[in-house]
């Protein structure tokens, strides 16, 4: 037999092989079921960490104001770890806070009269979801 005929021979003994149902080759996380809904497929793409294991984004982020307590809630997602809730003086940035809990809630106190914004964003093995609607509140 020749090489080329050798190594024509091995691919399609290879691919054979690789096409049957049971495979002893690790093929890493499986999608959550508490994936966002109407997020669409992750996609076929280059490999690498697949984004439908990611937490969804914390829905109806809102605060409740009382003298200098501001206490933030949120919806809850599945398949989380921590959520992380960020407070500052400018839109997107992270000035003033950015802590974690466990909780779906966040009791902020001591700031003074201001203009802020927040958001939060959830985190779980995979690594952390997109963030919330971002809110502003003084």
């Amino acid at each position: 037999m020749t090489r080329r005929g050798l190594a024509a021979a091995l691919l399609a003994a290879l691919a054979i092989a690789c096409s049957g149902g049971e495979s002893s080759i690790p093929t890493g996380p499986s999608p959550s079921t508490g994936s966002p809904s109407g997020s669409g497929s992750s996609g076929g793409g280059s490999g690498g960490t697949t984004t439908s294991c990611l937490p969804a984004a914390p829905g109806n982020l809102r605060v409740t104001t009382t003298g200098s307590t501001r206490v933030f809630t949120w919806d809850a997602v599945g398949n989380v770890q921590d959520y992380f809730i960020q407070i500052s003086t400018t839109t997107g940035t992270t000035d003033l806070v950015n802590t974690n809990t466990t909780q779906t809630t966040y009791t902020w106190t001591g700031a003074s009269a201001g203009n802020y914004w927040a958001r939060a964003s959830a985190r779980n093995a995979c690594g952390s979801g997109p963030n919330s609607n971002q809110i502003f509140f003084n």
